[in-house]
C-alpha cells in the first residue's frame, strides 16, 4: 500500500523535474505509476486529510488513466512549443490538484486542490504568447459592438475571473458547514444559504448558465491542456463536487441543478452546432454533457458517475484527435483529418451515444427523451467529420489517443440499439451556419461589455454609499470618532483592494505572462521548490 500523501508529492516533483528536463518524463511516469497502483487498489490515506472509498478510487484510476493518455501524446505536441517548461510544470500542478480534490476530506484541503484547479488552468492557457495566432480563439470580425477575437492574456482573464466567483462561493459554502467539524465525513445536512453557496461553486466551475463562455474562449490553451481540461479535470469538478457532497444538500438543490443542467445542454448542444472552429465546437459540446451530468448529479447519482467516464474518454479523444489535424496543418480551422483522427472520431461519437459498451453504461438508465441531446451530439461531431477531408498517415502520433478510445470497449456492455435512432441527427451536420448560433447566442457581450459595466456602475454606488456611511462615522464624538477614523481607513484600503487593485493584479499579471518569457525564474523557483518537496518526502518516508 502507498499513501497518497506521498503519491500527491511525488508527481509534484515530477512537476517541477518536468519544468527544467520540458520533455514531459515524470508526468508519464508519474501518471503511469498512479493508474498502475489505483488498478491495484494499493492507494490509502496515511491521514485523516484525505478518504478513499470505491467512488474516489475508481475517479483516481479514470482521472490517472486519460491523464497518461494526454501526457503521451502531448510528448509529441508540445515538443516545438516555445514554453514547454511552463507547459509540463503547470499540467503537473493541474493533474494533483485533481486528485487533491477528489480525494479531500477536510474542507480546507479541497478548497486547496479546487484553487489549484483554478491557477493551473490560468497558467496554462496562457502557453501561447498573445501575438501567436495558434493561441487565438474568434475569427476577429466584429459583432454588437464587440470584436470577436480573444488572445491568450484576454482568455485567462476570463477564465479566472469566473470561476473565481465560484471558488468564493465555495469558501462562504464550506465555511458555514464546516462549523460543524473540519470533515466532510462527519458532516450532517448542509443549511440552505451553504448549499445555495456550493451550487453557484458548481456550476462556475462545470461552465453552467450563465457561466459558460469562459470555457469557450479557454481554448487559447494547446489542444492537449483542453483534452485534459475538459475530460478528466477543471470542469470535471463541478459536478465531482456535488457527488461528494450529494447526500448532504437539500431537496430543492437537485431540481434546481437539474433546470440549470437541462438548459446549459440544450444551449451548448445547439452552440456546438453553429461553431466554425472544431476546438470551439467541442467546448460547446461539454459544456451540453457537463449539463447532463449536473442535471444528474444530485438526482441520479449513480448515471452521472457514468456520464464522467463515458464523456471523458470520449471528450479526451476527440481533442486530440482534432488537435492532431491542427498541428499538422498549423491551422485552427483545418481542411483536412489524419485517417486515424477520423476513426477516432467516429469511435467517440458511438461512445457518446451509447453504442459502445462504455457508452452502454451511460445510458443504462437513461430516460428515452435524452435522444434529443444525443441527436444534437450527432449533429456536431458528424459535422467535424462530414465538413473536413481525410489525409493519409499520421499513425504514429495517434497511438494514445486511438488506444484511449478503445477504454470504450473495457466493460462488458451490450447497447441498446434504441440510442441507434440518434444516427438521424447526423443530418444535422450539413445544415447551414445560423448566426445566433455561431455567436453563442451573444452571450459573449454579457461577459465582455455588459458585466464589465455593471460591475463598474455596481462598485460607484458601493464607494458613493460608502462615503456616505464614512461621513457620519467620522461625525462621532471624539472618543468614537478616532475609532471611526481607523475603521473608514481599514474599509477604504479593503475596498481598494477588492474594487482596484485585486482585478488590476490579475488583468496585469495575464498580460505579462502572455507577452514574457518567465521560465528563467521558474527555474530559479523550482530549485527552491525541488529541494523542498525532495526534504519532505524523505521525512516522510524516514
Amino acid at each position: 500500500m502507498v499513501p497518497l500523501e506521498l503519491l500527491l508529492l511525488l508527481i509534484a516533483i515530477a512537476a517541477v523535474a518536468d519544468l527544467f528536463t520540458r520533455r514531459g518524463i515524470g508526468a508519464a511516469l508519474a501518471g503511469g505509476f498512479t493508474t498502475y497502483l489505483a488498478f491495484r487498489g494499493e492507494l490509502h490515506p496515511a491521514t485523516q486529510l484525505l478518504r478513499v472509498g470505491d467512488q474516489t478510487a475508481q475517479l483516481i484510476f479514470f482521472i490517472s488513466g486519460v491523464y497518461t493518455s494526454i501526457v503521451l501524446y502531448s510528448m509529441w505536441y508540445v515538443k516545438d512549443v516555445e514554453r514547454r517548461g511552463w507547459f509540463w510544470l503547470w499540467m503537473g500542478v493541474f493533474y494533483a490538484s485533481m486528485l487533491t480534490f477528489v480525494a479531500a476530506d477536510h474542507w480546507a484541503v479541497l478548497m486547496l486542490g479546487w484553487g489549484g484547479l483554478d491557477l493551473a488552468s490560468w497558467a496554462l492557457i496562457l502557453t501561447y504568447r498573445d501575438e501567436e495566432e495558434a493561441g487565438w480563439v474568434g475569427g476577429g470580425d466584429v459583432s454588437g459592438g464587440l470584436r470577436w477575437l480573444w488572445t491568450p492574456s484576454a482568455s485567462a482573464l476570463r477564465a479566472i475571473l469566473t470561476v473565481e466567483v465560484g471558488t468564493a462561493s465555495l469558501i462562504a459554502g464550506l465555511g458555514l458547514a464546516a462549523a460543524q467539524s473540519p470533515y466532510i465525513s462527519h458532516w450532517h445536512a448542509l443549511p440552505d444559504a451553504a448549499a445555495a453557496l456550493v451550487l453557484i461553486a458548481a456550476f462556475a466551475k462545470a461552465a453552467q448558465l450563465p457561466f459558460t463562455d469562459w470555457l469557450m474562449t479557454a481554448m487559447s490553451a494547446p489542444t492537449p491542456v483542453s483534452a485534459l481540461l475538459h475530460s478528466s479535470t477543471m470542469v470535471k469538478a463541478g459536478p465531482i463536487l456535488l457527488l461528494k457532497l450529494g447526500g448532504l444538500m437539500p431537496q430543492w438543490a437537485g431540481h434546481v441543478a437539474f433546470a440549470v443542467g437541462i438548459a446549459t445542454a440544450l444551449y451548448g448542444g445547439l452552440v456546438a452546432l453553429g461553431q466554425r472552429e472544431p476546438k470551439v465546437l467541442l467546448a460547446a459540446s461539454t459544456a451540453s454533457y457537463l449539463g447532463l451530468i449536473t442535471a444528474f448529479a444530485l438526482t441520479k447519482p449513480e448515471e452521472a458517475v457514468a456520464l464522467i467516464y463515458a464523456h471523458g474518454v470520449a471528450k479526451a479523444t476527440l481533442f486530440m484527435a482534432v488537435g492532431h489535424g491542427i498541428h499538422l496543418t498549423h491551422s485552427r480551422t483545418p481542411a483536412a483529418y489524419p485517417l486515424p483522427a477520423k476513426v477516432a472520431m467516429a469511435l467517440s461519437l458511438l461512445t457518446l451515444l451509447g453504442l459502445t459498451p462504455l457508452g452502454a453504461e451511460a445510458k443504462a438508465h437513461a430516460d428515452p427523451w435524452l435522444l434529443i441531446f444525443s441527436a444534437l451530439t450527432a449533429g456536431y461531431v458528424g459535422k467535424l467529420l462530414a465538413k473536413s477531408g481525410t489525409a493519409a498517415g499520421g499513425w504514429d502520433a495517434a497511438l494514445p489517443y486511438l488506444t484511449l478510445s478503445l477504454a470504450a470497449f473495457a466493460v462488458a456492455k451490450m447497447p441498446n440499439f434504441f440510442w441507434a435512432l440518434a444516427l438521424a441527427g447526423l443530418l444535422l451536420a450539413k445544415t447551414s451556419e445560423y448566426t445566433p448560433l455561431y455567436r453563442r447566442f451573444w452571450l459573449p457581450l454579457a461577459y465582455d461589455l455588459i458585466a464589465p459595466r455593471l460591475l463598474a456602475a455596481l462598485t460607484r454606488a458601493v464607494a458613493k454609499f460608502d462615503g456616505y456611511v464614512d461621513r457620519k462615522l467620522m461625525g462621532l464624538p471624539s472618543v468614537w470618532g478616532s475609532l471611526a477614523s481607523t475603521v473608514a481607513a481599514l474599509d477604504k484600503s479593503i475596498d481598494l483592494a477588492l474594487h482596484g487593485l485585486l482585478p488590476t493584479a490579475v488583468k496585469t499579471a495575464s498580460l505579462q505572462v502572455a507577452r514574457r518569457n518567465f521560465e528563467y525564474y521558474l527555474y530559479v523557483a523550482g530549485v527552491g521548490v525541488g529541494a523542498l518537496l525532495v526534504i519532505l518526502t524523505w521525512l516522510w518516508t524516514r
